[in-house]
């Protein structure tokens, strides 16, 4: 009888795992899908082929497939996390300030000849916490200010968020190496401009490092940075170094909101001080932020919120703002320096940050404006462009942009050079307008950027 009864359960498991099976293969999605719960695309149905047979990849690619589409899935990985989160200790703004590892946005998808097929990890730029203790007398402490301002003498330099208590903490380090290896990418870039052209380049902190200032300016006087004086002195005449800390430290003091707190990025906010600043230091005038119409999406849960979906940080919700161009925009997706697929300047489909120009697309894109200013320029960025390339657009007739991670960009959509893109795009001005992910000292200006420039 126990025999019977121990056949019988094994073979009504057999027969429900076998429907279920059945019925994901009907039913289940087979397209490679975006998941915004873990920012990432979920694998598609394989399609065999006799070399995908031949060589084994068939049984994984289908492997991937039932892992990332079996019933369920996302309410189960769900329950999981939130039991997870039942019995962490890390505080809401322990979580704010944690290192996020995705990529810095879901894949779009794009026609398929304008497809790039591999991905990066991301390097992101070191962080190094270290307390330094008030200096003891005012000739030491003037000799380390003249120091932090001429950026010469030191070995490193830092983004230093300054405490009211005389103390400092390091938040993010590089190397003069480091320094350097940026330094000498920017001014070949320059070299590839044509006279009278300049290369304007900012490095963006992300909202974990910024948030340890803006979350706490009652302990807080303020943050610093030497970074852009040590690069300064080392890059060429026709290269311009603008400061992050310095464009949005006053703004955070008094309150303002330009970065998020669940997400990496800053606010629209925030990129409009940035360009403003560019913008200003080119010699162009820049119009209000009164003039713009804008549009609100409350609720905003970003990438720091979607690595681990904590309940914690739920009451961090952010609001995203729109800026309405202020005449007509459009936008393309541009390979060969040839104009293709129509893309969204604001993406009313998306929500968050994705709503501007509907992510990161590649190759490259062009931005216009509407104005007529006889100029183009070429902004070189990671997402943190997204939020940026239309106030850059208000001073230029068209803005052309370029992600060079791999996730976005490949050589051969691109057909071209940066310095082909240049000459054959009329283009006066680049921007560099990084976060500390895709910053100094990392893959994306060591390497990515020097070997797509000839």
């Amino acid at each position: 009888m126990k025999r019977k009864l121990s056949f019988l359960a094994i073979l009504w498991w057999l027969l429900l795992s076998g429907m279920l099976g059945i019925g994901m293969l009907l039913f289940a999605d087979r397209a490679s899908v975006a998941s915004e719960d873990e920012n990432r695309m979920l694998a598609a149905f394989p399609s065999p082929t006799w070399e995908t047979l031949r060589q084994g990849g068939y049984d994984e690619a289908f492997e991937d497939f039932l892992c990332d589409k079996f019933l369920l899935r996302t309410q189960i990985l769900n329950a999981v996390k939130a039991a997870k989160h039942v019995f962490s200790a890390l505080s809401a703004e322990e979580l704010l300030y944690g290192d996020t590892d995705e990529e810095d946005e879901l894949l779009v998808e794009i026609p398929e000849e304008e497809q790039t097929v591999t991905q990066q990890t991301e390097t992101a730029a070191s962080t190094e916490e270290t307390e330094q203790q008030p200096q003891e007398t005012a000739e030491e402490a003037q000799g380390t200010a003249e120091e932090a301002v001429a950026g010469a003498e030191s070995d490193t330099a830092s983004v230093w968020l300054e405490k009211r208590d005389g103390t400092q903490t390091a938040l993010l380090t590089y190397s003069r190496a480091e320094v350097q290896s940026a330094a000498d990418v920017l001014s070949a870039y320059a070299e590839a401009l044509p006279e009278g052209g300049a290369v304007r380049a900012l490095f963006a902190p992300r909202a974990q490092t910024a948030n340890q200032f803006a979350l706490h300016t009652d302990t807080v006087d303020g943050w610093s940075s030497d970074v852009e004086s040590m690069l300064s002195a080392m890059v060429s005449d026709g290269v311009e170094v603008y400061s992050a800390v310095d464009i949005l430290g006053p703004h955070i003091l008094s309150g303002e909101y330009v970065y998020f707190r669940t997400d990496h990025h800053w606010t629209t906010l925030g990129a409009y001080y940035a360009a403003k600043a560019l913008l200003e230091g080119a010699g162009y005038l820049t119009v209000p932020l009164e003039s713009y119409s804008t549009a609100l999406e409350t609720g905003f849960l970003g990438s720091i919120y979607l690595k681990d979906r904590n309940a914690k940080l739920k009451s961090y919700a952010d609001t995203v703002t729109i800026y309405e161009p202020l005449l007509p925009a459009s936008s393309f997706i541009v390979s060969n320096a040839y104009r293709k697929a129509e893309l969204p300047v604001i993406d009313e489909t998306q929500t968050g940050y994705k709503a501007f120009l509907g992510g990161t697309h590649g190759p490259y894109r062009v931005l216009d404006g509407g104005y007529q200013t006889g100029h183009n320029a070429l902004l070189i960025c990671d997402s943190f462009g997204n939020a940026i390339a239309q106030f850059l657009a208000t001073r230029y007739d068209s803005v052309y942009m370029v992600d060079f991670r791999p996730a976005y960009y490949s050589r051969e959509a691109a057909d071209g050079s940066v310095t082909e893109y240049i000459r054959r795009c009329g283009i006066t001005d680049i921007y560099v307008v990084l976060s500390e992910s895709d910053g100094i000292g990392t893959r994306y200006v060591d390497t990515l950027m020097p070997e797509n420039l000839k």
